[in-house]
């Protein structure tokens, strides 16, 4: 009934190197997302994404894919039968149409006062806008900018549309 020998050991000890692996894995993501020292500075990530979208960084560009992660200075471009919805650690959230182009300018957010800092630049294209807790605690902390106008204040939702 019970056995013995090299039959058990093996399975223990797979099992047990699988779950050093997995307690390394999960220390290294938190480490990454706890903003340890090098680690990047994630604020955003993308939801839904359809057609061409990239994210272009640091001079590189890259597939604008359901689970991409976004931080400052990232711009997120959508094709002409692209669009692209993204959700901030605050709860904010923007959805590109067709053949639009934001410049993620300052996002900055502390989940524990709820307080933090969002400045987009909207180049071009459709852009809905869902605040959330930044613009909640402080209206003026949330700004959208064209290269025509600016919003601010205490807007909730709404949509800006840039022309060429």
């Amino acid at each position: 009934m019970f056995r013995t020998g090299m039959h058990n050991t093996i399975p223990v000890t797979v099992a047990k190197g699988v779950f050093c692996l997995f307690l390394l894995h999960t220390g290294t993501v938190r480490a990454a997302e706890s903003g340890a020292p090098g680690a990047p500075i994630w604020g955003a990530q993308v939801k839904v994404s359809r057609g061409v979208v990239s994210i272009e960084r640091d001079g590189q560009r890259y597939p604008g894919i359901v689970g991409a992660r976004l931080k400052e200075k990232d711009v997120i471009q959508t094709g002409g039968n692209g669009s692209v919805g993204i959700m901030f650690n605050d709860n904010s959230t923007l959805s590109l149409g067709p053949d639009a182009e934001v410049l993620l300018q300052r996002y900055a957010y502390d989940s524990t006062t709820y307080m933090g800092a969002f400045d987009a630049y909207i180049k071009r294209g459709t852009v809905s806008v869902q605040a959330g807790n930044i613009a909640k605690q402080a209206p003026e902390a949330m700004r959208m900018v064209t290269p025509k106008s600016e919003v601010t204040g205490t807007a909730k939702n709404y949509v800006v549309s840039v022309g060429e």
